[in-house]
Parts: structure tokens; sequence; C-alpha cells
């Protein structure tokens, strides 16, 4: 239960792919060096304070990824690669960034030892244009770079599928996908979804027809889609970047995982519906939204094209509605504190990563190792994941267990953890655990900062939360906190 932060607010990615080393360290493999890459030097010293192989750091037999990677593994780099479009600024605060890559992967090689291969890709949103985020973040370069160096490296898009949304409705193609395929996992009644298997027919993703939700989920199954790169790896690097999340709160460890998947139709994102109605799209029942709900499953699913633009008047009707009659929330999608469903179904995706072997079959004890290093040198905030705000940080923040690393990166955010549904679920204990002991027990291995009580003040970045979070999972002093409640009319009634 160790965790590494380091936090300079000088370092910065270097622009100069495939963003070699500014210094040849006497491990470093190859001979090529760049002017400028602070970035290398903050992973390395990440790798360094985190322990691995100390005693031989600084000498040209340090390995320190040489306990979790050995010669002949298939290795996978599992990066954010969530899109290449950010409408409200630079794609720097929400993908994971090619200079932190690169270091990693350096290191990678060197624990290959010439034997195995590293794969590095992601399924990200449907409509994302795979190669040009390829581009944007220089692993391409990287990848021309790493051609002639002894090494099986390979980059690929998770997606079986790349689409469109037109007038509501998502226009797909299939796309090649994972070369080595897909595999069906399901988790039946070890899903985190099972406790609420009676709401089966209100699970949602936005954009698709319910009717692929519903060949996957119901009373004896709950089936996800895995690409057999995953599976058939036996070490993940999990590079998540630091962001807001408008459904969850934050994205890091955890939630990085959806990108195992070939389909994101099979994901329940939110139940349809108010809470009062037992659903999480949104807060309160009100009939109008309840319409609007009806009216987006018909337009997801018809096959008669001249139905659309009447149905989208209607919706435009209802919502023009709001300025006479204010909606009682301003929620939709289950972008709010309230949505109790990805949280069960990024839990359900981390226990395949940890638990399901290669033929996509559960076990009772971990099947692949794990390290993973959290890009928070440039981040994002507000209305994270895909319109997330540029928020300079200077943080690196390494790990192996991926609850544990979240808990950190929360408190780093200013967020609480336990406020924050997706951790219930992560920590539940229930077969298949992703983690075990308590939170206070995690060791911080950073200056000035040995336990989850010094993260905020060591380290706090205080994250702007998305709309629908604000005000909800705010991180507050143990101090504070009591002294609030002890002058608090209510507490003192």
């Amino acid at each position: 239960m160790r965790v590494v932060i380091i936090k300079d607010p000088a370092v910065d990615y270097c622009k100069d792919a495939p963003f070699h080393p500014q210094v040849k360290y006497p491990e470093y493999p190859f001979n090529e060096t760049s002017m400028q890459n602070s970035c290398y030097d903050e992973v390395r010293n990440l790798l360094y304070k985190l322990g691995m192989d100390k005693d031989n750091f600084n000498k040209p037999s340090w390995n320190p990824l040489g306990d979790i990677v050995k010669p002949g593994d298939n290795v996978f780099i599992k990066p954010n690669f969530v899109n290449n479009i950010n409408p409200v600024g630079s794609v720097e605060c929400m993908i994971t960034q090619g200079s932190v890559i690169r270091a990693v992967l350096d290191y990678v090689y060197i624990a290959l030892k010439g034997q195995g291969g590293v794969t590095i890709g992601d399924a990200p949103a449907v409509e994302t244009d795979f190669d040009e985020v390829i581009r944007l973040t220089g692993v391409g370069s990287i990848a021309e770079y790493y051609s002639d160096k002894s090494l099986r490296l390979d980059i690929i898009d998770l997606r079986a599928e790349q689409g469109q949304t037109r007038l509501g409705r998502l226009l797909v193609k299939p796309l090649k996908g994972d070369p080595l395929g897909y595999s069906v996992v399901d988790l039946k009644n070890n899903s985190e979804l099972t406790d609420i298997k009676g709401d089966i027919k209100k699970f949602r993703v936005n954009n698709y027809d319910i009717r692929y939700m519903r060949e996957h989920h119901d009373s004896s199954k709950n089936e996800y889609c895995i690409a057999n790169s995953i599976l058939n790896a036996d070490v993940i690097i999990n590079l998540p970047k630091l962001k807001t999340h408008n459904r969850t709160g934050i994205t890091c460890s955890l939630k990085n995982f959806v990108g195992i998947n070939g389909y994101k139709s099979w994901l329940p994102h939110h139940r349809a519906g108010s809470r009062e109605d037992g659903g999480d799209e949104y807060e309160h029942r009100d009939v109008r939204k309840d319409m609007i709900i009806r009216i987006y499953d018909r337009i997801s699913s018809t096959k008669r094209k001249y139905e659309i633009p009447p149905l989208w008047g209607c919706i435009l009707l209802l919502n023009i509605s709001k300025m006479v009659i204010p909606y009682k929330d301003d929620f939709f999608d289950g972008s709010w504190h309230g949505n109790d469903t990805i949280p069960r179904t990024i839990s359900d995706l981390n226990k395949i990563v940890r638990y399901a072997d290669k033929a996509g079959t559960l076990r009772d004890t971990p099947q692949r190792k794990m390290f993973i290093l959290v890009d928070g040198i440039i981040a994002g905030e507000k209305e994270g994941p895909q319109s997330p705000s540029e928020k300079k940080c200077g943080i690196l923040v390494a790990g192996y267990n991926p609850v544990e690393v979240d808990i950190v990166c929360s408190r780093i955010m200013g967020f609480d953890y336990r406020k924050m549904v997706m951790f219930r679920h992560a920590m539940g204990r229930k077969r298949y655990t992703l983690f075990e002991g308590n939170p206070r027990d995690i060791e911080i291995a950073a200056d000035n900062c040995r336990s989850l009580d010094d993260i905020y003040d060591a380290f706090g970045c205080d994250f702007m939360p998305p709309l629908g979070w604000r005000g909800h999972i705010e991180y507050v002093r143990e101090e504070k906190a009591k002294a609030l409640v002890k002058v608090s009319p209510i507490a003192s009634k």
C-alpha cells in the first residue's frame, strides 16, 4: 500500500517527439537525447522514490520495473486517449501525453531485455479520430523510433466500431479493432450491477439503442466485451490522466479501464429517470424529462428517418418550457453526484482486469501485475472528461493498486473520496475484491507527506468540480468539519 507523489510546478511536457531524455542516464539504453525533457526526469525520479530497485539507482544495471515486468512478458500500456478534440481548449489536459508514455516505455524496454512485446492501446469515445490522437501525442513518432530497437511494439485502437452522432442518432461503422479479437466476460451475480438487477430496463448509455444493452445485462448475466490484448497481457501499465468527470466526480486509474471494451453499448452508464422514480439520470421527478427520455429512446432505435425531425421538435418544445416553469434540477444523462450506475460498471471492469485469465474466465487470484503512473502535469478540471479546462499542476503519482492511487489523487484534487459513489463500490467486500485494508494505511512516499491526512496540505490543487458535483465532494479537514458540526444549529438541536 505505497503511493508516491511528485509536485513540481516547473515540470512540463517535452515538445520534441519522440521525447528522448535530456540526460544520458547510466541505465538509458540508447544514445539520443533532447535539449529539454523535465518530464522524463520526473518520471525517473518517481520510480526511484517508489523504491524500485533502489540499490542499483544511478548504475547501468538499474531496472526499476524489473519486479513487475519480466523478459518474455506481454505488456499492455493503457493511456487515456478519450478524444482528439477539446471544445474548450487544449487536448493536453484531457489525454495522456507522449513524453510520459515514452519515459515509461524505456523502462519497460529495459525490463524486457529483448524478449516479449509491448502494446499501446485504448478504446476512446466512439467519435474519436484515433490516428489524430496518435499524432497529437507523438506516440506515432515513438513507435517509429522503436521500430529498429528489437522490441515488438504495437499501437491499436481497441474499439470495434467508430461513429458520429447526427440528429441524436449514432451512426457507426465497423473498425478492425483488436487484432487478437474480443472475449465476452460474464461476471454473472458477482457484478456490482446485481444489486440493482430490478432496474435493468432502465440501464442506458447515451445515443445507443437500448436493445443492445438488454442483450448483455439481465437477471442471470452481466457481460462485457473485452479486448483480448488486455486479457493476453501479463502486465498492465495504467497511465491515466488526472481529470474531473461529470458522471463519477473524477477519472483516474479506475475509470481508465472503461477503455478496454470493444462496444460501449454494453456499458451501463446511468439508469433512466429521476432518483425519486428509481433512476439516477437526474434528481427530481419531472414529467417533461421523462418524456424526453422516451423520445431519445425512440430516436436511437427507429429506422424511420422521417420520424426524427418531429421528435427533435418535441424535445425542443419541452426544453423551452423550462423558461416558464424551470426544471427542479438541471441534470441530464447521469451527469451528477447521484449517479450510482457507472461506478458499478467501473468496478466490474476493474475486477475483470484483475481476475480474468487469458481466456476471460474469472479466477480467485490476480492474473496479471499492474503498475500505475498518473499524468497530472497538466490536468483537467470543471466539465471533464471531454470538455475539461486546463489546470497546470506539475503532479505525477504512481502506485500498484488503482483504488489506492485514486484515493490519493482525489485528495490532491481537493475532493473527499468518501463522498463519491465510485469508491464505495470499488472498496466493497464482494467476491473479486479490488481493495483490502484501510485507506489510512496507505503509505505516502513524498516530501513532507507520509499519510493520507497530509496530502491536501502538501499537494492540494483545489480542482473545480463539474457542475453536478459542486458542493458535494469537496474535502474538508477533519478539525474544520468537527467545528462546523459544533456550531451547526441543526446539530445543536
